[in-house]
């Protein structure tokens, strides 16, 4: 059997949120011929543990936001706004 992992266990389970991506890694450099192989999954779980890329493509996307403000340049409306003009409806509002 294998051993629960000691971190980041999920609140609704006593399985941790990125566990299933773990156990994928693991799988795949216990078989795999060569580690490099794994490269992908080793990904998938850091990502999951820490969400640098996440964190990337947030910066990446308010930077483009700010760019398109100040050149004047339209920019996409809130889910707020949408839903005040009627664009939504208000069971979509937050």
């Amino acid at each position: 059997t294998r051993a629960a992992m000691a971190c980041r266990f999920g609140t609704e389970t006593s399985e941790g949120r990125c566990y299933k991506l773990w156990m994928n890694y693991s799988d795949c450099v216990t078989t795999a011929d060569n580690a490099l192989d794994c490269a992908g999954k080793r990904e998938d779980y850091f990502e999951c543990l820490h969400g640098n890329r996440q964190t990337s493509r947030i910066n990446a996307m308010q930077l483009e936001y700010q760019r398109r403000v100040q050149a004047g340049l339209p920019v996409p409306t809130s889910v707020e706004e949408d839903i005040a003009t009627g664009k939504l409806p208000a069971r979509l509002g937050m």
